[in-house]
């Protein structure tokens, strides 16, 4: 099959896909070649709607690099009789290894700059050990962050996911599936966002969901964005400064943050890189077209 990467690097790096040669042809955008041909379009970012779709009229899959493919037009594919393949699972490791950084970073204070003045009391904080952790959608990233938690002796891990089954659940330790996610707003410690957007997940947690939340709550989005209400959890920061808030994501992407939430101390924020790991980046160009 002629495969066209239908982004440069450093979104697509072409020496990750050399192993494509043995059985496919490769071109990126500078190749001579034309629409017609191509059978797989790579991609990352590139939003693949009809209008895309309408272009390579004899396409057979589209390649998308990354767990979530909400940037791909599936209803189209489908009519199409097109195949979207993804690489779920790529950077779990990178996804769960950074989350676990950034609560221990959060959790002791450490984004407190020393000042040259010893006040050990104003690093007081909380540990993770007897925490409860509110785990939406049981998956493959949560499985990694679930496992690395434990050795941390969190007391209880809530799980809210309208797909996984109690008996599912009944083999791991300290986990209990509840039904309503309004409950466990009240009762988390950490709560983590690992979800696509969807319509139903669209507006997650909005103005009555942040009401309920813990003072001392810690809330973590490497998610998606119009998931969380930011002008209400802005609000909520500012009213509850031993709450803490870390973002991978947020409402005005690829343009900066609110400042808002950059003038804040209990609030960091990291320009979308949860994947950025060597071993994630190998693995998100590995593609299996025998689906």
């Amino acid at each position: 099959m002629k495969i066209l990467l239908l982004e440069s690097s450093p979104e697509i790096k072409l020496e990750h896909l050399t192993y494509l040669k043995k059985e496919h042809e490769l071109f990126t955008l500078e190749s001579e070649l034309s629409d017609e041909e191509v059978d797989v379009i790579i991609i990352r970012t590139v939003i693949v709607d009809k209008k895309i779709l309408d272009r390579y009229t004899n396409l057979k899959y589209v390649a998308k690099m990354w767990v979530w493919i909400d940037n791909v037009d599936s209803k189209e594919c489908d009519k199409r009789n097109i195949k979207i393949i993804n690489t779920p699972g790529a950077n779990s490791d990178s996804v769960a290894e950074l989350i676990i950084w950034w609560i221990l970073y959060l959790k002791r204070k450490l984004f407190i700059e020393y000042s040259g003045v010893e006040n050990r009391h104003h690093y007081m904080w909380s540990c993770i050990s007897g925490s409860t952790v509110w785990i939406i959608w049981f998956w493959n990233i949560w499985k990694k962050i679930y496992e690395r938690l434990l050795w941390f002796w969190v007391e209880k891990f809530l799980i809210f996911d309208p797909f996984v089954k109690k008996e599912e659940v009944s083999e791991y330790e300290n986990i209990e599936l509840v039904k309503d996610k309004k409950d466990i707003f009240k009762k988390s410690d950490i709560i983590s966002f690992h979800i696509p957007l969807l319509d139903s997940t669209r507006n997650f947690m909005w103005q009555k969901e942040i009401k309920l939340l813990k003072k001392d709550v810690m809330v973590v989005n490497t998610s998606r964005w119009w998931i969380i209400n930011e002008n209400k959890l802005l609000e909520f920061l500012y009213d509850n400064p031993n709450s803490s808030y870390y973002a991978d994501v947020w409402e005005e992407e690829p343009n900066d943050p609110k400042m808002d939430f950059l003038d804040l101390e209990n609030v960091l924020i990291t320009p979308h890189i949860w994947a950025m790991t060597n071993k994630a980046e190998i693995n998100m160009h590995k593609f299996n077209f025998d689906k």
